[in-house]
């Protein structure tokens, strides 16, 4: 929808007219445009000509047909939102994209900013999305809106290069300190958390109830068991073959697995200790015939799901799926494991992350130490 306002100006000698043309979408102003003219009449003709130029350009945006006169190479003008769509359904963008990345650019396109032009992307705009968000009725944290941030910024700056796209990345620079500063966004801190030994047992009950559950098809405590004794992830879990499994080694090979600084070819072999392998074992019985050669063939999001629902009925609070990762890697460092050999069955390339695990178990093992010495020392004075 396109307004036209005509404002008459005093000057020293006479009057001047100041037109103002604005397109508005679900009451924002996506595109304006305005010029100071000697009379009322020219100032009119040129807001009724303007008015059908920001028409047109609005039309050809949606149609992404639109090219910024002012680039250097033809760029066409697009929302975020719909430069956003482009990127989940461009095979080269999409085919690496995480559950949480998917999710959060998903979510994006139900904010005011995705109709934002993206080469008109300003430092306010983020600022204020980061504002609505925290004031969303399901309380994000300052952690959570910076994932808005982050991904946005990743689908911007591949903008121009895959999918021909004006940007203007200057608004993230700018926005960056003054969201630090307003505490809009914070990276999440360091977790530590492990489940207790009675939250493992009530969510091994909760679990087994919830297999009994006629239309349940998902082996919730074997995938449980396996999560902790394997410390992998549950995407990389629902992707083990039959085929990569070494029966004579007791070894399987963990495919594409997670690596920040590689995408590709990040196949691990990793040992399968304790009751992993004969938890695996167990899965033949309930092998898909849609999907033959994959050991545990849900969906990772079902399988996190049914696991949350069972664990809030339970009452346990601030335990996370991924937490059960730390917990598997926690007890290999407990066993005698060092911590290289650790890094191999996790897929750790950062072993920062893995000294956390080993030096919270230190000062443990420590401080039990010391107390056992104390105690020893006072009943022999006795």
């Amino acid at each position: 929808m396109a307004t036209i306002n005509i404002e008459k100006r005093k000057l020293k000698n006479g009057y001047s007219y100041r037109a103002r043309v604005r397109i508005t979408k679900f009451g924002k102003i996506i595109d304006k445009d305005e010029k100071t003219l000697k009379t009322r009449e020219a100032a009119q003709a040129w807001a009724k000509k303007t008015e059908k130029v920001l028409l047109s350009k609005q039309d050809d945006i949606k149609n992404g047909t639109y090219f910024s006169p002012e680039a250097s190479e033809k760029l066409k003008e697009t929302t975020v939102g719909e430069l956003i769509n482009e990127y989940l359904k461009n095979p080269l963008t999409s085919k690496d994209l995480g559950r949480t990345k998917r999710y959060v650019l998903e979510a994006l396109l139900n904010y005011d900013i995705s109709q934002k032009i993206v080469s008109q992307l300003t430092a306010n705009d983020l600022i204020n999305h980061c504002q609505f968000r925290l004031e969303d009725e399901t309380k994000p944290s300052p952690q959570t809106v910076y994932h808005d941030v982050t991904y946005l910024h990743s689908v911007i700056k591949r903008a121009k290069q895959v999918f021909k796209v004006n940007t203007n990345l200057s608004y993230h620079e700018e926005a960056i300190p003054e969201l630090v500063s307003l505490k809009l966004i914070g990276r999440s801190g360091k977790r530590n958390r492990r489940p207790t030994r009675e939250e493992l047992r009530l969510l091994e009950e909760g679990l087994a109830k919830r297999e009994m559950n006629r239309s349940s098809k998902i082996p919730f405590n074997d995938i449980l068991q396996f999560s902790i004794l394997s410390a992998m992830r549950v995407g990389e879990l629902t992707k083990l073959r039959w085929s990569d499994l070494d029966h004579e080694n007791k070894t399987i090979i963990v495919r594409d697995r997670k690596d920040p600084r590689r995408k590709e070819n990040n196949d691990w072999e990793v040992p399968l200790l304790g009751e992993a392998y004969p938890i695996i074992l167990k899965q033949k019985e309930r092998i898909d015939p849609d999907n033959p050669n994959l050991i545990f063939p849900y969906n990772p999001r079902s399988i996190s799901a049914g696991w949350q629902r069972v664990r809030s009925s339970l009452g346990i609070e601030d335990l996370r799926y991924h937490d059960l990762r730390r917990e598997g890697a926690s007890r290999l460092a407990e066993q005698g494991y060092d911590i290289r050999t650790v890094a191999k069955i996790t897929g750790h390339k950062n072993l920062n992350i893995l000294y956390d695990i080993y030096s919270t178990m230190e000062v443990k093992n420590f401080a039990k130490s010391e107390f056992e010495k104390y105690q020893s020392q006072k009943n022999s004075e006795v």
